[in-house]
This record gives C-alpha cells, sequence and structure tokens, in this order.
C-alpha cells in the first residue's frame, strides 16, 4: 500500500511505534529534541546524512522515507514477536542504541554494558589508587610518629640527665665550700638551690615557659633608623650613634636576659612537673 506521508510524520509514526522519545532520538543524533519536534510538525527536514542516521537507528531501509515507500516496519509480524528487539533507550555515554537485554542494570541513567564495564573497570582502578596513596601517608605518619617519640625521649632524657651532673657538681662544691668555711648552715640553702637549679637546667632543653622565659632577653628592644647627612659629620654622627646604640643594645640584653633568668629559675620548680608530663606526653620536643 502506498504511502504519500511527509518524511516528518514518518518519523513521528516510528517514533511512537517504537516507544522512542524525542529526547533520545536527538540525543543518538546530538541534536536537540526541538529540532526532532520541528521535524515531526514539517517545518523543517533532516538532511540526506542525518536522515540515514534516523534510518539506521531504527532499523529501517532509507527508503522509506521516499515518497510512496512502504510502512510494513511499523508493524511487527506476529511470527516474529518473539524475536523482536525492544528499544527501552539511547545510552549516555556512548550514544548507542540500546535494546532490551543491552541495557547495565540498576544503573542510572541509562547505560549500556560496555560502557558500564569500562567505567566500573575505572572505579576499581581510581578506589584502589586512593587506597594505596592512604595505606603509604599512614605509613608515613606512623613512621613520624615513631621518630618523635624518640626525638622526645632523647630530649626528656638529656635534660634530666645534664641538669643532674650540673647540679650535682654545683651542689658538691657549695657542701665542701660550706665545710671548709664552717658555715653549715648553708648547706641546708645549697640543697634548696640544687633544687631549683636542677628543674631550672631540664627545662632548658624542653620547649615550654621556662625555655622561652630565659631568652626573652633582647626582643624587646630594637634599634631604630638614623638619619644623617650625606658627608663627613653625617658619617660621623652615623659611626657614633651606632655605637651608642649597640651598646645601648648590649645593655638591654644583658639586664633583660639576667632577668628573665631569674624569673624563668624561680618558677622552675613549680613548672617541672607539669612540664615534665607533657613531654611525656609528646606536647613538647627539644
Amino acid at each position: 500500500m502506498e504511502n504519500n506521508q511527509t518524511i516528518g510524520a514518518k518519523i513521528l509514526a516510528l517514533r511512537k511505534t517504537r516507544g522512542v522519545t524525542q529526547a533520545d532520538l536527538g540525543a543518538y543524533l546530538n541534536i536537540s529534541y526541538q529540532a526532532v519536534s520541528k521535524w515531526e510538525r514539517d517545518e523543517s527536514c533532516p538532511d540526506f546524512e542525518t536522515l540515514c542516521k534516523v534510518a539506521q537507528f531504527f532499523n529501517v531501509p532509507i527508503t522509506y522515507f521516499e515518497k510512496g515507500g512502504e510502512t510494513a516496519v511499523l508493524s511487527t509480524p506476529s511470527t516474529d514477536a518473539k524475536n523482536a528487539r525492544v528499544m527501552v533507550g539511547v545510552c549516555k555515554e556512548c550514544g548507542k542504541v540500546i535494546y532490551e537485554g543491552e541495557e547495565a542494570k540498576n544503573v542510572t541513567p541509562l547505560m549500556c554494558k560496555d560502557c558500564h564495564a569500562v567505567l566500573s573497570e575505572r572505579k576499581a582502578r581510581l578506589e584502589k589508587q586512593y587506597a594505596d596513596a592512604v595505606k603509604k601517608e599512614e605509613a608515613v605518619k606512623k613512621q613520624k610518629q615513631v621518630k618523635r617519640a624518640k626525638d622526645i625521649k632523647r630530649g626528656r632524657n638529656r635534660g634530666l640527665i645534664w641538669s643532674g651532673i650540673i647540679t650535682g657538681f654545683l651542689l658538691i662544691a657549695s657542701i665542701i665550700s660550706a665545710v671548709n668555711n664552717k658555715e653549715y648552715a648553708s648547706i641546708g640553702l645549697a640543697f634548696l638551690g640544687a633544687v631549683f637549679v636542677y628543674a631550672y637546667i631540664a627545662q632548658l632543653f624542653w620547649d615550654g615557659w621556662v625555655f622561652d622565659c630565659t631568652f626573652f632577653g633582647g626582643k624587646v628592644i630594637g634599634t631604630p633608623g638614623i638619619i644623617f647627612t650625606f658627608d663627613w659629620d653625617g658619617f660621623k654622627f652615623l659611626i657614633a650613634m651606632k655605637i651608642f646604640f649597640a651598646i645601648l643594645r648590649f645593655l638591654v640584653l644583658a639586664i633583660t636576659t639576667i632577668a628573665s633568668a631569674l624569673i624563668a629559675l624561680i618558677s622552675a620548680p613549680f613548672t617541672f612537673v607539669p612540664a615534665l608530663l607533657r613531654v611525656n606526653a609528646g606536647d613538647l620536643v627539644d
């Protein structure tokens, strides 16, 4: 039977018969669904190359779109019902038409099995790379933690040992001096002083209040800029002021260092136990 339908009407009939949306056909042809809609309303017409792709999409001969072309392709013979291929859509990755049984199960958006297999393999490879990177990072972190623990232990031991040696030497010297001078009352003061010295020297090997306080001296002053004329008298003035500020800075450094050290020495016995606990906990390093 002769068919005098337009190309647009034939595309519409094929699409409706096969259960394909305008968006599905447009995605396959890499055009918008509005363009397909214009064809079906006969407002425009696809070129020959595009029409060939449409024929391939619906699995019909190109002659079907000729004037008077056969329409038998629109119906499915009952004898072929068991072998009929039902199109479910278009793969969002490769754009291939997907028939029933060719789609990846439980995947959104619609995707063919081949693309899904490729993406799954890629995902598994990336997950493995990420797991390996995390494992490597954890190993490096563990090595740093072990090294840090060893450094902390060495710093703690150095502080305790050197403070013991220096304090013991000073205590013995003080006792010998007191005995020789028969100033036995000063022996008690020597032991008391040993407590302060031991706590002070030990904490100089650890970061913390005593260390920061001792070396705070000299940080409270800076030398100002000097304005001078660019001649011999100006240079002499510059040199003289530089010497003056150098001496002043040295004096301030000496005074503030001694004062800071005395404050740290007095507070050392009270900060010793908390500092030692923090060192053992890994909060301080030498």
